[in-house]
């Protein structure tokens, strides 16, 4: 069994490589489901290059899988938990949140969580 340091370094690896934004919502964003890039990209608004980027690293450190469709890429969560995760950590990051309200951290957890219950259905 691994020791604690082991464990508490290989979290701080995983959490050093998803403390970017838009890996962040990107992660958020495949809660919805099997995406390509192009789609990732529309999505978030960002450019499908930057997005590929992003993919790598979460690839990387087995975050997101990825499989072949027809003649395009599509990108998952390996574990859907973590979407939910990550919306629960709004709560502990809440209060340094001055310019958000209260109602508005509830409407972005609400958003995001229903993505995901979207995709259940």
């Amino acid at each position: 069994m691994p020791s604690r340091k082991i464990v508490a370094t290989e979290l701080a690896h995983v959490l050093r490589q998803i403390s970017h934004p838009d890996r962040i919502r990107l992660l958020l964003k495949l809660q919805a489901g099997d995406l390509t890039v192009n789609e990732i990209a529309e999505a978030l608004e960002i450019p499908a290059t930057r997005v590929s980027q992003h993919l790598g690293v979460l690839r990387a450190i087995a975050l997101v899988e990825t499989e072949a469709r027809a003649q395009q890429r599509v990108y998952r969560l390996a574990q859907p938990q973590l979407a939910a995760w990550l919306i629960e950590g709004i709560s502990f990051v809440a209060h340094r949140l001055g310019r958000a309200s209260a109602k508005d951290i509830a409407m972005a957890k609400d958003l995001w969580q229903q993505e995901g219950a979207d995709r259940a259905a």
